[in-house]
């Protein structure tokens, strides 16, 4: 052999036992989905990681779809809105906690940003009154059999700005509550403010 020559080495592979995912209804998460699914088959269900579990429901069936996972999901934590400019739509997104099985959901339902209509959950969850309020003020989403969708947290002046809205004209509003040489800069006059 020569001195250049590199010796030659055998390869040996080793063979990885392959490891399968658990499949329904293997962990508590999957099997509480496959059980809402099976009431519900017009949602989509899916296991995000242990402990959270979400769930896909068109709009005109979210009340229905709620009151079955009431049945499993003892606490509304909090109603958010996604606002989806571009799409022309909001997403509602339902948090819910499960006591009895410590399980965390999202249900998520998407509706139109114009004339955005859903029903109240108040008779499910008393709870929603304020959030559905919150919904309304920021957003503009009226839920329908909500008594209490007035004033809430904004002033008088700002009631029907909904300024979580992405389209909503931060600075033309400013300008019209303030006056147009409102000054904008701090007192370096380098860093904008608003």
């Amino acid at each position: 052999m020569d001195m250049n020559e590199k010796p030659k080495v055998e390869e040996k592979v080793q063979e990885v036992p392959e490891v399968e995912a658990p499949k329904l209804p293997d962990t508590k998460e999957e099997k509480l989905v496959a059980e809402i699914l099976k009431k519900a088959p017009y949602a989509e269900g899916s296991v995000r990681r242990e402990r959270r579990v979400e769930f896909k429901v068109p709009a005109d069936r979210i009340k229905e779809f709620l009151e079955l996972a009431s049945e499993k999901f003892e606490m509304l934590i909090q109603i958010s809105v996604v606002d989806w400019l571009k799409e022309g739509e909001f997403e509602l997104v339902y948090q819910l906690w499960s006591v009895s099985e410590s399980v965390h959901a999202f249900v998520k339902t998407r509706i139109p940003r114009e004339n955005a209509k859903m029903p109240t959950v108040m008779d499910i969850w008393p709870v929603a009154e304020t959030y559905e309020r919150e919904a309304h003020e920021f957003f503009g989403i009226v839920f329908e059999g909500n008594p209490r969708l007035g004033p809430f947290i904004l002033e008088p002046r700002e009631y029907e700005k909904h300024p979580l809205r992405k389209d909503f004209n931060m600075i033309g509003y400013v300008k019209t509550i303030y006056g147009e040489d409102f000054d904008r800069y701090d007192e370096s006059k380098t860093n904008y403010v608003i």
